[in-house]
């Protein structure tokens, strides 16, 4: 059970994390908030730049629930390191879940990213149509 610090070395990287997708839904909701005020208010983009802040949203849950895990992890692990005591199970248990719920952002991450280059694209290819 010496590896208790393990999980507590990730928190900062899962900050950054949770920092940077924080940036985009802002960015994200300040365009919706812009293009809602046009005149010629395209809805279906409105629509799906909504669709992509949810996935950012779902992303940050997924993110600050892995932090918490690794962070009752690394407690877990501490005091058991201490006190002597035997709860490797629920070590793990908790390093699964702290891995599982980075693992659900990233794919989260990925899907929104690959979303916001396609609706950038038909955005950029209707502006250009419109001249």
């Amino acid at each position: 059970m010496d590896n208790w610090i393990i999980p507590l070395t990730l928190l900062p990287g899962i900050g950054m994390m949770i920092m940077s997708t924080s940036h985009l839904s802002t960015a994200i909701s300040q365009e919706i908030s812009g293009l809602i005020h046009e005149e010629s208010c395209d809805t279906h983009l409105v629509e799906r730049k909504i669709t992509q802040m949810s996935l950012l949203n779902r992303a940050l849950v997924a993110l600050y629930l892995g932090a918490a895990s690794f962070a009752i992890t690394g407690l877990i692990g501490g005091i058991s390191a201490v006190q002597n005591l035997m709860v490797k199970d629920t070590f793990i248990v908790f390093l699964i879940i702290g891995i599982g719920c980075l693992l659900v952002a990233t794919i989260f991450l990925i899907t929104f990213s690959m979303r916001a280059v396609r609706i950038k694209k038909n955005q950029y290819l209707k502006s250009i149509s419109k001249s």
